[in-house]
Order: structure tokens, then sequence, then C-alpha cells
């Protein structure tokens, strides 16, 4: 095991932006499908420029962020501008919820295989869930170099899928699914979470950007893009997809029916429907377990910069390495936490999006007033300050969102959020007696 990673390899920007659309096209984007057009009817599709519109601030945020710090993370921007435990607070609760959404990918893909292959129904779903988990866990032990290329496979399936879509949806576009009647005003609040889910994954950038080659620069040029061609896509395939199917595509009730109903919409009731409707679940399957792939991939650097801190139970083991310069108790603790989850919520979706979404939201606003800290200290870098407020503001936007999403669908994923947060807390301040106080910058 060796102390210090390799700095052989330095992933480009195209890699780097791969990552970031890896996660952000995940299951979110296929589960909100349906849900979108029940709830918001044709605004579903246009949810997502509205939400676009409320991160832009933030995603400007964070690039800002990227460029002070560069080998940063979410604990980093909160530590040096804040202090230590802020950064701790920012950087765990990060760490804890983003594998909230590795798992629910997981979980949609399986699903999908067993609608595929019927025979692996006589299993639970679960034994494969935990077997995909251990599988993800030991690729991810590879180094950055194999991980990269791997990340380029997963990213083909992804494409395939959306793009059948938005292509033949065109031939496929019913003018009265386009009239005003469609619109569901009262049903874009409730919309706003799951939009908030199925685009979180723009900031991988900042987990491993230490890993990416002039960091300073391509980083931020990562998130940038990344989010612009998400919002682009989902909004496309969103729209196309309820304009061939209207308020038919409010009626399913699992994301395995809807490809199926644009499959006979398309091409009828024909032998060679049933192979497509396959070839098709097979891709987004994929996709999705390419989602939850790029997170372990990514996530395991924001308990590894912990540990370096000294904030972890047991740091000095978190900190090592193994032959590929890869922090593999980090990743091994991802997996475990990925398969708590599991047990926990036994694969039902909404409390693992609000887990996903509220973390990654908490962590988003601390580094945010870290920004507005920062705002006069960096004489190389200037920095508007309406931009963090305007960040801020649409972080309230969304935190209020998420709330409201526990007391409409439960508190339980709360209560699992609070405990592994109290957790982390408790890891803090133990750990923070051992060691001389760290100093802000």
């Amino acid at each position: 095991m060796s102390a210090h990673p390799s700095e052989d390899y330095k992933l480009p920007l195209s890699a780097a932006i791969i990552i970031n659309i890896n996660i952000m096209l995940g299951a979110g984007i296929f589960i909100n499908t349906s849900t979108l057009a029940e709830r918001a009817g044709l605004l579903g599709a246009f949810m997502y420029i509205l939400v676009g519109i409320l991160m832009l601030p933030l995603i400007l945020s964070i690039a800002y962020l990227l460029k002070l710090h560069p080998a940063g993370g979410f604990y980093t921007y909160a530590q040096k501008e804040i202090n230590p435990f802020v950064g701790f607070l920012s950087g765990w609760s990060y760490f804890t919820a983003k594998l909230a959404s590795c798992i629910l990918m997981i979980h949609v893909a399986v699903t999908l295989i067993q609608h595929i292959f019927p025979i692996l129904t006589l299993f639970s779903p679960f034994i494969f869930d935990f077997l995909i988990v251990c599988f993800f866990t030991l690729l991810n032990l590879l180094n950055i170099k194999a991980g990269s290329a791997i990340q380029k496979i997963f990213m083909g399936f992804k494409i395939f899928p959306i793009f059948f879509v938005i292509a033949t949806g065109l031939f496929l576009l019913q003018a009265d699914n386009f009239s005003y009647e469609n619109v569901r005003w009262e049903g874009v609040y409730s919309s706003l979470p799951l939009v908030i889910y199925a685009v979180i994954g723009f900031e991988a950038a900042c987990s491993i950007s230490s890993k990416i080659k002039d960091a300073h620069k391509n980083a931020p040029l990562a998130i940038l893009i990344s989010f612009g061609v998400v919002i682009l896509i989902a909004t496309l395939y969103q729209a196309i997809f309820y304009g061939a199917l209207g308020d038919k595509l409010a009626e399913f009730t699992s994301h395995c029916d809807i490809f199926p109903a644009f499959l006979n919409r398309l091409l009828g009731e024909r032998p060679f429907t049933g192979k497509c409707e396959g070839v098709l679940h097979l891709a987004i399957a994929s996709s999705t377990l390419g989602a939850a792939y790029s997170i372990i991939f990514s996530n395991s650097w924001n308990l590894h910069i912990l540990a370096q801190n000294n904030h972890l139970w047991f740091s000095k083991f978190f900190v090592k390495f193994n032959s590929n310069a890869i922090p593999f108790a980090c990743v091994i603790v991802e997996g475990a936490l990925a398969l708590i989850y599991l047990a926990v919520s036994q694969g039902i979706l909404i409390p693992l999006q609000q887990i996903g979404a509220f973390g990654c939201v908490i962590a988003y606003t601390f580094s945010l007033v870290a920004l507005l800290y920062a705002i006069g200290k960096y004489p190389t870098v200037s920095i508007n300050r309406l931009i963090p407020l305007l960040g801020l503001a649409s972080c309230s936007v969304l935190l209020t969102a998420c709330i409201r999403s526990f007391f409409i669908n439960g508190m339980s994923s709360l209560i699992i959020y609070t405990l592994l947060l109290a957790l982390g807390i408790c890891m803090f301040w133990m750990t923070s007696k051992k060691s001389p106080p760290q100093s802000r910058l």
C-alpha cells in the first residue's frame, strides 16, 4: 500500500464532463417521465428549464470555488473559508447523501433487467442489488485511467435510449398534447424535488478536481458544460415523450411501462416490438448502472479528504492507497453504506430520492456561504457578490421543496439522514479532541 497517489494520470476535460453527465443522466430522468406528466402535465418538460435557471447562480458559484480551490471539494471550500466543523458537515452530508442516489440507481436498473428477463424474478431483486454493489466496489479499486475508460462505455449505453426517444418521437408529436389545458400549474412545486434529484451530479468534478488535468480551468468548465448539456437533453426528452403520448403518459405507475407504450405508438403490435422494448430497457438499465458506478468512482475522494484532515475514526487507515492509487478503504465504506441504504429503504425509491436531494443541497448551501466569506480575499479572482446571494436564494427554494417533500411522502428518509449526520458529528468531535485544531485560511 502506498501513502500517496501516483500523479502519472490526470483526467482530461472530456473525461470530467462524461463523469458529470453519467451521474446526472442516471435513473432520475427515466423515473420522472410519468410522474412529471401526472403532476405538471406539459409543464413537466419545462420544469428542467425552471430548475436550470434556479440553479444557475449555484452552478456559477461552484465554478468560482473551483477556481479558488482547484484541488478541493465541499469539505475544502467551507473548511478554508469558514471553519473545519462546517467543512466537515458539508463534506459528510454530501458523501452520505450521494450514496442514497447510488443504490436507488442500482435498484432501478435491477427492476428493469428483471422486466426484460422474467426468469430472473425467481430471485429477490435485493440479491442482484447486493452483487452489483460488490462488483462496482471491486471495479473502483482499479486505477483512475481504467475507471475513465469504463465511464465512456457506460456513456454509450446512456445516449441510446434518450436519443432514440428524441429522434423517433418527433414523428409522433400531436398538436393537442401541447394545448394549454394540459398545463398543470398546481403541480410545479411538488415536482421540484424530483427534478432537483434528476439534475444533481454536476458537482462530481468537485470531488475529483485534484485528479483533473489543469483543474483550475477544466473543473469549472466540466461543471458548466455538463449542466447545460443535461438540462437541454432532459427538456427535449420529457417534452417529446409527452408530445407523443400526452396524458396517457401520466397513467403509468412504473417506469417499466413507459417505453412499451412509446414503442406501441411508434411501431404498433408487431413481432419485433417486444425485442426493441428489451433492447431499450437493457440500455436504460446499463446507463443507470453507469450513473451508480460514476458516483462510487468520484465520491470516495470526499471521504478521503475527511480522513486526511483526521475527522474520521481510523483516519490513518482511510488515507492509505492501494497499488492503483485508490483509497481502497473509502471505496469499501461506500459499498457498505449503499447496502445499509438498501436494507433500510427496502428498495422504495422516494426516500432515497429525498435523501439524495436534501443532503446535496445542504452541501451546496454551506459552499455558497463559504464563497461569500471568500469575496475580497483573492485579488486574482473577481467575484460578483450577487451571484452567491442569488445562489443562496435558489438553495432556500430547493431546501423548502425538499422539506415539504418529507411532510408529503413521509419522514423516514429525514430520520435516516439525521442519524447519519449525528454519527458524523460524533466522529468529528471525538477526533478533534485528539488532534490540534486547524487554522482558518
